[in-house]
């Protein structure tokens, strides 16, 4: 009997579900203070007075690799300001996700550092590859790979000292190249401050309700070396959070407590007005002792042992590690301004599975008696990115805009598999032991122009054109190893497109139609041969998969100064679709047939009354495959996994005066439909449906000359939401591992600053 396993990166970030199939080893929305912004022709340096009297905030984003009001861009954009994020006590990708409707994290299964997150439904469930790129400031941060965990380690930076986080929906390959099929997250830095010292620290208490206390500690100090010329900014922060799943085979304590520990320093340059450099070096680690999953009786939709309770036979510890330092210059050349971005980067990611759910009994039958069984896994990857680009000055007839790339990565991916005896030691025979090391080099051209047909129209017309190289090595051993094949390349070249058009009928009003492209890059595989006739029973390479986007978006006052709107309809067809395959006697990644998503995303902005904030936001997502597909166990019309149809989010903010100080509060609610993790025939994966959820925030928080303390409540229902679902290990009986949204929490902050 031939024996292998699949250990491949799950869209839920789980990247190591084992499901007995012989697979091949080798493959291993609430825009929070976000307000009406003027048109380009505006100023952009001053508040606009609304009705009420009060100011309405201009914000200004860099989608397009240029600043510009966010409601100038033709595209779907949130920006979500670093201040509110501190507000709402909002510290991770996951609570960054779950205040934009459409926007999904999912970490089946998972932990820190173990997480996809995808946008208007571009995923499969079981994803390759990512389909979110992420960004620090202008590098990209991550692997593009399918073998060195970019499928499933979706960077959870921790959300401090932020100016804001710019989150682009809808692919946008042609200007930020592989893997933003879905869309982009972008994080950006608050910048050093030439003209000013400053200091402040931050302190918070948190606890949640039936689990462990938390706290956040945190120091930002800004220095100017040179008033005016030059300046440093460092920032410390450590996050512990307390954790509310509890192990009952490991009492003591919650089982899902982490720990994140980082650091920030910028320095930054400013020689004369038409010249900066910004150098970068940022530092973070984080540790969880395992997953905020419950066991779940998939026959009964009920907890095993109860709420927040699992058992398993070894802890899940997960260590992350990222590093990366970044150089920006930025030179006014008068007909131009040109951008140089270097950036150097490294990821590791450790961690154990228990798997015993699926191979006690699996293996037990094959004549192999063990206790439990263990999963090592790690993912290195490091990342060298250069950037050249040149941008036109504004004008009012042709904009234009050119760049080259280029990308060197240097990856691995490892797995130790043992059978462990009742101490929990590793015992006879050793089940697996490999190490597949990889390489992957991105080279391309881009550009964009923009023409003014009038004051009020323009065309945009965008091209970039990718070659991509990998290199495939594998070292195997155990049980369930087959023989280790020889090294393996692939190449391929890649066209994305952009095409926008734009309508301004009024002041304050646009209409745009874009259509723009995306992809994931293709690979290498390990040729395996039948033993008899010697010819390969696989490709030697699986195949770049592409989505092409149509969307029509309005962007504009229903009352001047006083009420805005942004709705978006969009359709995406996605072809080639990466998936994991088997056959033959092996498995691997392959390319199926096509799906499809239809959206709309609809926000509404007001500050009705002086001191109010208000928004509101939809998202409605109709994503479904086309064509049926063996190796997803999905028919041809049924919906792709782990995306609510219908998700929502409401906010208001009071800004006032209390006792002659400066006060507010504020309040969140978000509604999450019902998904599925899976297929309805997924092999080896049963079908669990997650029902909808709903939570309310709020928070609220007073300032005084020095110190500013702030109080804040999430899931003030305590309400038992589950995000995501992993029953990779359920196929023989096993629980599903349901991952749960943290029970109300209470969260107290106090932060001293000085100048």
């Amino acid at each position: 009997m031939e024996t292998t396993m699949r250990t491949c990166d799950r869209g839920s970030g789980s990247k190591l579900k084992l499901t007995y199939l012989p697979l091949a080893v080798a493959c291993g929305t609430l825009p929070i203070a976000v307000w009406a912004e003027p048109p380009a022709s505006e100023a952009v340096t001053a508040p606009v007075a609304s009705a009420t009297g009060d100011p309405i905030e201009i914000v200004t984003i860099t989608a397009q690799r240029r600043r510009e009001p966010a409601r100038e861009v033709p595209l779907s954009v949130d920006v979500v300001k670093g201040e509110a994020l501190e507000r709402g006590g909002y510290q991770s990708l996951g609570d960054l996700a779950a205040l934009l409707p459409g926007v999904n994290l999912n970490q089946a299964g998972g932990a820190t550092g173990q997480s996809q997150i995808t946008m208007r439904g571009v995923t499969t469930g079981s994803q390759v590859g990512a389909t979110v790129s992420m960004y620090i400031d202008d590098v990209p941060f991550g692997s593009s790979s399918a073998y060195a965990g970019g499928g499933s380690s979706a960077l959870d930076l921790g959300l401090f000292d932020l100016a804001n986080v710019e989150v682009l929906r809808g692919p946008q390959g042609t200007l930020y190249g592989a893997g933003a099929m879905g869309g982009l997250i972008k994080y950006a830095a608050v910048e050093p401050d030439t003209g000013e010292f400053s200091v402040t620290t931050t302190g918070e208490l948190s606890r949640k309700q039936g689990g462990e206390s938390g706290h956040v500690l945190r120091a930002v100090v800004n220095t100017p070396l040179k008033p005016g010329v030059a300046a440093l900014r460092a920032t410390l922060y450590q996050r512990a959070d307390g954790g509310f799943i509890r192990d009952l085979n490991h009492p003591g304590g919650a089982s899902d407590g982490s720990t994140t520990s980082g650091g920030r320093l910028a320095l930054l340059l400013t020689p004369n007005k038409d010249l900066s450099l910004r150098v970068t070096a940022l530092s973070q680690r984080q540790r969880r002792d395992g997953a905020a999953a419950e066991d779940m009786n998939l026959a009964t939709m009920q907890p095993v042992d109860g709420p927040d309770t699992m058992r398993r036979f070894i802890a899940e510890p997960v260590d992350v590690g990222n590093d990366l330092v970044s150089l920006a210059v930025k030179a006014d050349l008068k007909w131009a301004t040109l951008d140089v971005i270097s950036g150097w980067q490294r990821s590791t990611n450790h961690g154990r599975m228990d798997p015993s759910a699926f191979y006690v009994p699996l293996l037990g039958a094959a004549g192999i008696n063990a206790a439990g069984y263990a999963l090592d896994y790690s993912f290195y990857n490091r990342k060298l990115t250069q950037e050249v680009r040149l941008t036109s000055p504004r004008s009012k007839i042709f904009e234009w805009l050119a760049g080259a790339f280029y990308a060197s990565e240097e990856g691995s991916k490892n797995q130790h598999m043992d059978p462990l005896n009742a101490a929990r030691q590793p015992v006879a025979p050793l089940l697996l032991d490999a190490t597949f090391p990889s390489t992957f080099r991105e080279a391309a051209l881009f550009g964009t122009g923009t023409y003014y047909t009038s004051q009020q129209t323009d065309l945009s017309l965008g091209v970039r054109r990718s070659q991509n190289r990998q290199h495939l090595d594998n070292q195997l051993s155990g049980l369930f190893a087959p023989a280790s094949q020889p090294a393996v390349d692939s190449s391929e070249g890649v066209t994305t497109w952009l095409l926008t058009a734009r309508w301004r009928p009024a002041a304050r009003q646009a209409l745009y139609a874009r259509v723009a492209s995306g992809y994931r890059p293709g690979g290498p595989l390990p040729v395996i041969r039948n033993p008899l006739t010697g010819e390969p029973l696989n490709k030697p390479a699986f195949r770049s998969d592409s989505l092409w986007s149509y969307e029509l978006g309005w962007k504009g006052d229903l009352l001047p100064n006083l009420l805005a709107s942004e709705l978006a309809l969009y359709q995406i067809n996605w072809k080639n679709m990466q998936v994991f395959s088997g056959g033959g006697g092996f498995g691997g990644i392959g390319n199926a047939g096509s799906a499809r998503s239809r959206g709309l995303e609809w926000t509404l902005r007001s500050a009705p009354i002086s001191g109010w904030r208000l928004s509101s936001a939809l998202s409605v997502i109709d994503a479904k495959l086309l064509d049926a597909s063996p190796d997803l166990g999905g028919k041809a019309g049924e919906r792709l996994p782990d995306t609510a149809r219908v998700s929502t989010a409401l906010q208001a903010d009071r800004e006032f005066q209390l006792g002659g100080r400066d006060a507010y509060v504020g309040a969140t609610a978000r509604y999450t439909g019902e998904r599925f993790n899976t297929f309805s025939a997924a092999p080896g994966i049963p079908l669990y449906r997650m029902p909808g959820y709903a939570t309310f925030d709020v928070r609220g928080g007073i300032e005084f000359e020095q110190f500013a303390l702030s109080l804040f409540i999430r899931n003030l229902g305590d309400r038992r939401g589950q995000t995501s679902a992993d029953t990779t290990l359920s196929s023989l009986g096993g629980p599903g591992r349901i991952n749960l949204i943290a029970p109300r929490t209470f969260g107290l902050q106090l932060s001293k600053s000085f100048k």
